[in-house]
């Protein structure tokens, strides 16, 4: 019972901790304490869900699978925390000032709360899935008999978590609410760079990273991180006993990026409206209207390939006209020529305000012009055709050429460069006179087959003839995380997982972008 107690407060602490300081940043927000509960609820079901395929998890990506995924969320919700600290180091004065404003604002529906849901439920989801994969071994070894012991003590560990959590709320709803933004602002950059720290010693588990030498220092004896004190410290604040130095490269690293944003305007007005500092509170990061088929193509085409392809893409801003789409895509890809792939994708969107619908049907064509290494950089073309559903929809084409090149990196690994510039013209009887430019960047450290991080940039201009002024146009730049697993005897799975920041006031304040395949070579 005792370690049962010890386990489920050691990683209930953490999730209840991150989820008082996102309850106190949104003070005054209504509604949000329902999206924080269904994070938890979402976390809660992935947790489970981790936990029944403990064990192809545990061997994938050669038995560093769950390492591999505990790096992965923490990313994410680094990404998420980071951005939400720049904007609130802009902004958090001036909303304290109009919270109750704020708050009435999106009690009449003028801003979406997924960020909170995102946020809570990564936490929850980390470590939920830790928590049950340990229960489920502690069970295997001490048989049924056990089970009644198991759950008083798990139910004594949550509750000590519970308690602590409710008492970092309660600090910090004493703190006057135009105060408390600047508290919990510096707390959340804290709990981004931990967070993105601990997900480096994950990745050095899985020999993904190299820890860059020794540890740094060892603080165990004076204080152990799996004592009361030492755990909050490493949730809070990310502490370590003995820390890697590249687990200090990336603390350092989040907390200088976050700085660095701060002082970077991004095209953000002198003087921030209610509903844009609104954005401010819940959603860190921007990028162009949502659409689920953005993102960078590689003009590289592998014969004899065939695969399932789903995107999609979720855009948050509280003005209407902007932000709150979303969009999601599904594809059927075959590659019949070692020079040409095809594929057949169905998209379904919701605008701005409105219901998701079946948006339109859409033919791509890759074509190869170079063979890998060729050239000085491996050259491609990308075609589309677009027929729109729906009252009111055009057609549209999209062209334009691919290009690649892999360069020096970092720690004796590559770097993957891919760039995309398209035109994009629409055709039919709803068609607009103008021709659209499209421009896409991803910059990739090739670190592992399984994880590699980078940075992408989209721009998009409606009329490349009346392009307008930069915040005229969509810019949009953010991190991603890219990779391949086989868990399966047969394909492999890869993936993307971004969230962009708007470079413009033209695009929405979040967008969050994830890209699924499954592929199977003949």
């Amino acid at each position: 019972m005792l370690e049962t107690a010890i386990i489920v407060f050691r990683e209930a602490l953490e999730a209840s901790l991150i989820i008082s300081i996102v309850l106190a940043a949104a003070r005054g927000i209504a509604g949000r304490r329902l999206f924080v509960w269904l994070g938890v609820a979402a976390g809660a079901v992935g947790a489970l869900l981790v936990a029944g395929f403990a064990g192809v998890i545990a061997n994938a990506a050669s038995g560093m699978g769950q390492e591999v995924l505990n790096a992965t969320i923490l990313l994410l919700a680094a990404m998420m925390l980071t951005g939400h600290g720049v904007w609130m180091a802009r902004h958090g004065a001036q909303l304290g000032r109009e919270a109750g404003a704020v708050g009435r604002a999106i009690a009449g529906g003028s801003k979406p709360l997924w960020a909170l849901s995102i946020v809570t439920g990564t936490a929850v989801l980390r470590e939920g899935s830790e928590t049950a994969l340990f229960l489920f071994g502690i069970a295997h070894e001490g048989g049924l008999s056990s089970a009644a012991s198991m759950a008083v003590g798990a139910a004594l560990g949550f509750a000590g978590a519970v308690g602590l959590g409710a008492v970092l709320y309660a600090g910090l709803a004493r703190i006057p609410l135009h105060r408390v933004f600047g508290v919990t602002n510096i707390m959340i950059l804290l709990l981004a760079a931990g967070m993105a720290a601990q997900a480096a010693g994950f990745l050095v588990q899985a020999d993904i990273l190299p820890p860059l030498g020794h540890a740094l220092w060892n603080s165990s004896a004076i204080l152990s991180e799996n004592s009361i004190l030492g755990r909050v410290l490493h949730a809070l604040v990310g502490y370590v006993a003995r820390p890697a130095p590249i687990q200090l490269v990336f603390y350092v690293g989040t907390l200088a990026l976050a700085m660095l944003l701060k002082r970077l305007n991004f095209g953000t007005p002198s003087n921030p409206s209610k509903a844009a500092m609104l954005a401010a509170l819940l959603v860190p990061l921007a990028a162009p209207p949502a659409r689920a088929d953005q993102f960078v193509r590689s003009p590289a085409v592998n014969l004899g390939e065939y695969e399932f392809e789903q995107n999609s893409e979720l855009a948050f801003d509280p003005r209407r006209d902007v932000g709150r789409d979303q969009s999601y895509t599904f594809a059927l890809a075959a590659t019949p020529f070692s020079f040409l792939r095809a594929e057949i994708e169905g998209e379904t969107a919701a605008p701005p305000g409105g219901s998701l619908h079946y948006a339109a049907t859409t033919l791509e064509t890759y074509w190869q012009l170079t063979e890998s290494g060729e050239y000085w950089a491996d050259w491609g073309a990308f075609a589309e055709y677009s027929q729109g559903h729906g009252r009111g929809a055009s057609n549209s084409f999209v062209f334009g050429p691919l290009v690649q090149k892999d360069t020096a990196g970092f720690f004796g690994h590559r770097l993957l460069h891919t760039a995309n510039i398209f035109l994009e013209r629409e055709v039919g009887p709803n068609a607009s006179p103008r021709t659209g430019f499209d421009v896409a960047w991803q910059s990739r450290l090739l670190l592992d087959t399984r994880f590699q991080p980078g940075v992408e940039i989209y721009g998009v201009i409606d009329d490349v003839g009346h392009g307008g002024n930069f915040n005229q146009q969509g810019w949009q730049v953010g991190p991603v995380i890219a990779g391949s697993f086989r868990p399966f005897p047969i394909g492999k799975i890869q993936y993307e997982l971004g969230y962009q920041m708007g470079a413009s006031n033209a695009a929405p304040n979040g967008a969050l972008r994830w890209k699924f395949e499954y592929e199977i070579a003949f």
